[in-house]
């Protein structure tokens, strides 16, 4: 076996020279990052010389290393207690950190090419969400669904860029995305004295500056919180809407507003109500088009957004992989010793950094925060924190920028233990390890936790250790979030009576009924909110966002969200159904729309326990099915499927394999029309233009004008070999006419130029002919000696009327 010595350890990761650097580094915490470094260089390390070089060998040996001589060597970690079939251990793959994701590297649009400098899009799915933000029109709503790495903010910070002067704002779970944005987008500009990211510890100037921006329509980008957004933030959107510069609403990690709503960062639910005032408000033809980026939705997810999110045209945009970084594993516990023996031999071997996940924090039913945390100092672990609860935004900031070893290395973090309130929307690329030691009590929240890890596309490992108890506490849990039909009457009646102004009544989320003893208490107002929030799913209300008033711009982040919870005194909601002040018609609407909502929650306990305690097939062809996802109008999008390892695949041999890329599944309708001057020139959205020899120069000049004049797509049989120059800022792109012509899908509503090739066969035009004839503007380019290949005895541009010479239609546009 090679040797490496320490300085060669420290120079090929940037965690362990950092941890060497500081003082009191504990034991614990050092031995498991040299076994990390030996499993990636697969060497032996010589000893002579390190500051450990006369450490007790029992150290070593409980992490998996053993002393000879002078040489530290690796003992390989295949516990008993794990289901590797003596395959692969545990901790190989991601100490490696082994690819587990790659590109399809799909050709860019040049629209794209010129905003973000890529000759390539990441995926199909990349290119099209592109394609549906850019052309997303007033009102609009796209959806997009894409995994993790495949590119979501280009989709948003494309269109924005493009889009400049007009404002948009991009609402982001966490302070740290903010700020990876904001540089982000500086450093495309090549400068970097605008601020974009609205954040409490934000310079007051800074501050300051966007929100005046943003009122006054010199502020074209805006990131930001949903509290801040519901805040600070919300009055001079307002002003913008109502200007009609308000360009686009973007929500980031979508999925946290169907699968949480009112229950963690009520915010994000609150952006529903804001966002459609701000639609409300601003003129008509000006409102701002909604985008928003999820990595993972099911089916009663998208119903959700889809009532919540509505807009003018929908597009659904569909990419979804599994996840083919993290590798299954899962081990029951008989008890909390059990449990806690297991969780210590695992972080003595799996690399960091690393997540562990309690369902607790207070409650000592099972294992909560606080005990994890004793566990671990007990274990000698000292880079360590506990976030227990919904934690305040600095101290998730504080957490993250330990883990991503963003502050000094005397605030550098191995290990955090939380709930899962902390893992929303973080984002920290090289996340290697995730333990849970509960049982999650949906699907959803323990795929949304597992996906923290291999953000950087490498390999990582998800280990879950579960008792009975834990169990049962799942079952309670994925029981008891919802609020019964005659307590929700109850408060219903005692709100009901508010501040009427049009159809908006403004209800008192302080009301009482008869079994309140604290009306202001927060759990009054929690269960308050529960019930405009069960009955906005239902289809009852719809919840609005009032603007507040007065908020100052020096506050903090803690201060904002406490100022977004004083907001939630009073809210604002229309009536939808007018037999709400009958109790059988209440009660029977409610129950009606909590009957979709139980069920998505007995059928994500039932999947989380199934993977947990194990199916006889890979687990992710199981999450696939999960996760095929199906509108209201009956399109179903599977999900491509790859797999990091998982039980299953380990038993019958099969290796880690990324998913396959594959064509994106696109649902509803884009629509462009062409300007006036262009349209008025056809016949019920159909024209010719007859190309001679030796045109290239009028070609290329009507092409320009063509695009600049609102054409969206070219159809060529040479999409390669043709370089069309154009001023166009708007976004277009080229399509093969095979391919397209092949494809029946009608999203792109779009203006169309089709380019007929002397070579192009009659079956082939026929088709792209007619997908032409269903667009708004159909424009044929053909050669003037090109006969109908529906009517051999008429010529392409006889049949395709209005027709005109190049050089005609040019004096005319």
């Amino acid at each position: 076996m090679a040797s490496v010595t320490l300085d060669e350890l420290r120079a090929r990761d940037r965690r362990l020279d950092r941890r060497l650097s500081r003082r009191g580094a504990s034991a614990a915490d050092l031995a498991v990052l040299i076994r990390t470094g030996l499993i990636a260089s697969r060497a032996s390390l010589a000893l002579p010389g390190t500051p450990f070089e006369h450490w007790d060998p029992g150290v070593w040996a409980g992490h998996g290393l053993l002393r000879k001589g002078t040489a530290l060597r690796l003992a390989e970690w295949k516990p008993g207690w794990l289901d590797h079939y003596d395959t692969t251990a545990p901790d190989d793959a991601p100490s490696r950190r082994a690819p587990r994701r790659f590109d399809d590297d799909v050709p860019a649009d040049v629209f794209y090419q010129q905003t973000m400098g890529h000759a390539a899009a990441k995926s199909f799915g990349q290119r099209d969400a592109l394609r549906a933000a850019a052309l997303a029109g007033p009102g609009d709503t796209v959806i997009c669904v894409l995994p993790t790495g495949s590119g979501k903010s280009d989709v948003v910070l494309t269109r924005a860029l493009r889009n400049r002067p007009r404002q948009a704002v991009i609402v982001v779970p966490t302070i740290s995305l903010a700020i990876d944005l904001e540089r982000r987008v500086q450093g495309l500009l090549g400068d970097d004295r605008d601020p974009f990211a609205y954040f409490g510890s934000a310079d007051p100037s800074d501050k300051e500056r966007i929100r005046d921006g943003i009122a006054a329509g010199s502020q074209w980008l805006t990131i930001a919180a949903p509290e801040a957004a519901c805040t600070v933030l919300a009055a001079p959107l307002t002003q913008a809407a109502e200007r009609g510069t308000l360009d686009l609403i973007v929500v980031d990690e979508a999925h946290i507003v169907a699968e949480w709503g009112d229950a963690f960062r009520p915010a994000f639910h609150a952006l529903a109500g804001l966002r459609q005032r701000l639609l409300d408000t601003a003129p008509q033809g000006r409102q701002a088009a909604t985008v928003l980026l999820t990595g993972t939705l099911d089916t009663y997810g998208l119903s959700t957004l889809t009532r919540l999110f509505g807009g003018r045209h929908r597009v659904l945009v569909s990419g979804q992989t599994t996840r083919s970084e993290p590798a299954w594993w899962s081990a029951r516990c008989t008890n909390e010793a059990d449990k806690r023996d297991k969780l210590i031999e695992a972080l003595r071997h799996l690399p960091r950094p690393a997540l562990v996940y309690t369902t607790l924090h207070m409650s000592e039913r099972s294992t909560n925060t606080r005990t994890v945390r004793s566990w671990l100092t007990d274990a000698g672990f000292a880079a360590v924190a506990e976030i227990a609860g919904n934690p305040k935004p600095s101290v998730r900031q504080a957490a993250v920028r330990g883990l991503r070893l963003d502050g000094t290395p005397d605030e550098d973090l191995d290990i955090v233990v939380a709930t899962s309130a902390f893992g929303l929307g973080i984002d920290i690329d090289d996340v290697r390890s995730v333990v849970h030691v509960c049982m999650p009590e949906s699907v959803d929240r323990l795929y949304q936790e597992v996906g923290r890890s291999g953000r950087d596309g490498r390999a990582a490992t998800a280990l879950v250790l579960w008792t009975p108890v834990d169990m049962r506490v799942a079952n309670d849990i994925a029981r008891e979030r919802l609020i019964g039909p005659d307590l929700a009457w109850l408060r219903w009646q005692s709100m009901r009576h508010g501040q009427w102004s049009g159809d908006e009544l403004t209800v008192d989320l302080r009301a009482e009924h008869a079994g309140v003893t604290y009306p202001s208490s927060r759990a009054n107002i929690y269960w308050n909110v529960q019930t405009l929030a069960a009955m906005d799913r239902a289809g009852m209300i719809r919840r609005s966002w009032p603007v507040p008033h007065d908020v100052p711009v020096d506050a903090d982040d803690d201060e904002v969200e406490a100022l977004f919870d004083a907001q939630r005194a009073a809210a604002t909601v229309e009536i939808l159904h007018s037999d709400l002040d009958d109790a059988e018609a209440f009660r029977a609407r409610l129950a009606a729309g909590q009957r979709e909502t139980r069920d998505a929650a007995a059928a994500a306990l039932t999947t989380a326990t199934d993977l947990i305690q194990g199916i006889d097939e890979c687990v992710n062809h199981y999450l696939a099915r999960r996760y095929r996802l199906e509108d209201d109008v009956g399109n179903q999008f599977p999900v491509s499927v790859g797999c990091g390892g998982c039980p299953h695949c380990r038993r019958t041999g099969r290796l880690p394999a990324p998913a396959p890329g594959h064509p994106t599944l696109l649902a509803g309708e884009s629509h462009a029309e062409a300007i006036d001057d262009l349209r008025c020139l056809s016949a019920d959205g159909r024209m010719s233009v007859r190309l001679g020899p030796s045109n290239d120069s009028a070609l290329q000049t009507l092409v320009d004008r063509l695009l600049r004049r609102g054409v969206i797509v070219i159809v060529t049989a040479d999409r390669k070999g043709v370089a069309w120059r154009t001023r166009a800022t708007g976004p277009w792109w080229v399509e093969d006419v095979h391919a397209w012509s092949g494809r029946s899908n009608a999203t792109w509503r779009v203006p169309t130029l089709l380019v007929v090739d002397p070579s192009l066969g009659d079956t082939i035009l026929a088709r792209a002919l007619s997908r032409l004839a269903r667009q708004p503007l159909g424009i044929v380019l053909t050669p003037r000696t090109r006969r109908d290949p529906a009517n051999s005895r008429q010529l392409l541009h006889e049949a395709w009327t209005p027709s005109y010479e190049i050089e005609d239609l040019l004096r005319k546009i």
